[in-house]
């Protein structure tokens, strides 16, 4: 169940991975027992809406406190706070994302995970 592993960022270039086809949706990897989220200015509100409803049937709560996109749709700002329900949450705020996957959280479920929950930058 708590075994989803989103990336909702779009690579730039080439060499890392390949872009998402046009019009899909956030990347989801089944991972073993791992809730990884980032964002980056390629994230779209689209995504975003998608990763809090697909967060929410794992029983993760992620409320978005501050969006902000350029006019190309490009997101520029973001500030959230996420709820495992499970005595982990946090909050965290960008206020120049980049176009690498370095910010969003992390929660691991992992029997004596080093680091069980992980927000802000990477």
């Amino acid at each position: 169940m708590k075994s989803l592993l989103l990336s909702c960022a779009l690579l730039a270039t080439s060499v890392s991975a390949a872009p998402l086809p046009t019009g899909s949706q956030p990347a989801a990897t089944k991972a073993s027992s791992k809730v990884a989220v980032f964002f980056n200015r390629k994230t779209t509100f689209a995504q975003l809406a998608a990763i809090k409803q697909d967060l929410t049937k794992d029983g993760i709560v992620l409320d978005y406190e501050k969006l902000e996109f350029d006019k190309k749709g490009d997101l520029l700002k973001i500030s959230f706070h996420v709820d495992c329900k499970d005595g982990f949450s946090g909050s965290a705020a960008s206020e120049s994302l980049t176009d690498d996957y370095s910010f969003g959280f992390l929660r691991d479920y992992t029997s004596n995970a080093a680091k069980p929950f992980v927000v802000g930058k990477f």
